[in-house]
C-alpha cells in the first residue's frame, strides 16, 4: 500500500472550509490553497471528483461533488485513489514498454562503446571525413553506420571548440551550441 499522500492530514480542515464556501464551484487554485498541494495534485483530485472545463480554460468542480469526494478520501479512500492512479500508470507503462524497448538501438558495446564515448576530432574513425564545409561518412552496413555516426556525435560533444574552429564559426553563429 502506498504511503498516505502529504495532504491527507488537511482533508478535514478543507472539508470544513468548503462546507461554508460561498460559491457553488471550486477551481484548482482554491483546492491547491486549501490542501497545500501542487497544481498537478489539485488537478488530479478535481478530475477524480468529476471536474469540468470552466471559463477561461480552467478546471472547476461542483462544490457538493468535491465535498463528497473529499469525505470519501478522508474516510480511507485516499489510499484507494492513489492505488488506482498507480495501477493506471503501471498499465500505461506496460503498454508502451514494447515500443520503447524496440526503439532503443545500441551503436556499440564493450570496448568499442568506451572508445566511442571518448572520441575527439583527431581520432575520428576511418571513413569519416570532416572539412570546413562537408561531412562525409563512408560505411558498409548499418552497424558500421551507427558506429561512425556515434563517433561524430561524441566528437562534437567532447571536442566542440576544435570542430567549431575547423568549420570557421565564431561564438554564437553556429547551429550547434554547448550547454
Amino acid at each position: 500500500m502506498p504511503a498516505k499522500p502529504s495532504y491527507s492530514h488537511r482533508l478535514t480542515a478543507a472539508i470544513t472550509c468548503l462546507e461554508t464556501h460561498p460559491h457553488n464551484w471550486v477551481d484548482r487554485k482554491t483546492l491547491e490553497t486549501l490542501l497545500g498541494v501542487s497544481k498537478t495534485v489539485a488537478w488530479r483530485i478535481l478530475r477524480h471528483a468529476g471536474a469540468e472545463p470552466g471559463p477561461g480554460n480552467t478546471l472547476v468542480c461542483d462544490r457538493l461533488r468535491l465535498l463528497t469526494c473529499l469525505r470519501e478520501m478522508a474516510a480511507g479512500g485516499v489510499h484507494q485513489f492513489e492505488v488506482q492512479r498507480r495501477k493506471r500508470l503501471e498499465a500505461f507503462l506496460e503498454e508502451i514498454r514494447p515500443a520503447a524497448r524496440s526503439r532503443r538501438i545500441m551503436a556499440a558495446g564493450g570496448q568499442a562503446a568506451e572508445r566511442m564515448v571518448r572520441r575527439k576530432m583527431a581520432t575520428l574513425p576511418d571513413g569519416v571525413t570532416l572539412t570546413a564545409r562537408s561531412l562525409t561518412i563512408d560505411f558498409a552496413g548499418m552497424e558500421q553506420f551507427l558506429e561512425r555516426f556515434g563517433a561524430i556525435v561524441f566528437a562534437l560533444q567532447n571536442d566542440y571548440e576544435e570542430i567549431r574552429s575547423l568549420v570557421g564559426e565564431t561564438a554564437g553563429e553556429g547551429a550547434f551550441r554547448t550547454a
